[in-house]
């Protein structure tokens, strides 16, 4: 496990490192595992999670953390107020193209440049078609991406082709 997440982290980085801008919403932002990531990317970060058990956490490790209780499918900010928003660790659990589609509208909504986001894409050797965690077809993804009103930039993938694990940057059309 600590491979795959070090490999998976690694996939994160490359992909931050196709972004630039100042500020970044973090949803869901859990107890803040890739906060030192954004850092090195982003001047101002805001996590937002559903969970007020994980913003505690999130905020006890820092004090200069913002951490807000929110819902990813209705962003409480304005439209375009983040450069960028990152949803790690998310739309792998969604069992519907519709929920997939509705947190990439929700969250392209409120990023002036796009969204960079964690998904399971099949690969020739991945085994994990009977997972929890939902792996899908790139058409497939890059479909619910278009459909967000997105465009794949680039793929990061954790170890292609073993792994399903990818990160995906996504601009605004």
């Amino acid at each position: 496990r600590r491979l795959s997440t070090w490999l998976e982290l690694k996939a994160l980085e490359r992909a931050l490192g196709k972004v630039s801008g100042s500020t970044v919403l973090d949803a869901p932002c859990g107890t803040g595992r890739i906060d030192g990531l954004l850092r090195r990317h982003f001047a101002d970060i805001t996590g937002l999670d559903s969970s007020n058990a994980m913003l505690e956490v999130y905020r006890s490790q820092d004090a200069a953390r913002k951490g807000i209780q929110g819902d990813i499918f209705n962003l409480p900010f304005p439209d375009q107020h983040f450069d960028w928003v990152v949803s790690h660790r998310l739309f792998h659990h969604f069992d519907t193209d519709e929920l997939r589609v509705a947190m990439l509208k929700s969250t392209a909504r409120v990023a002036r440049e796009g969204v960079v986001f964690y998904a399971w894409i099949k690969t020739p050797f991945s085994r994990r078609d009977r997972s929890r965690r939902q792996t899908l077809a790139l058409d497939h993804v890059q479909a619910l991406v278009a459909q967000s009103g997105l465009v794949i930039d680039s793929i990061h993938y954790a170890s292609w082709p073993f792994q399903p694990k990818a990160t995906l940057v996504c601009r605004k059309r």
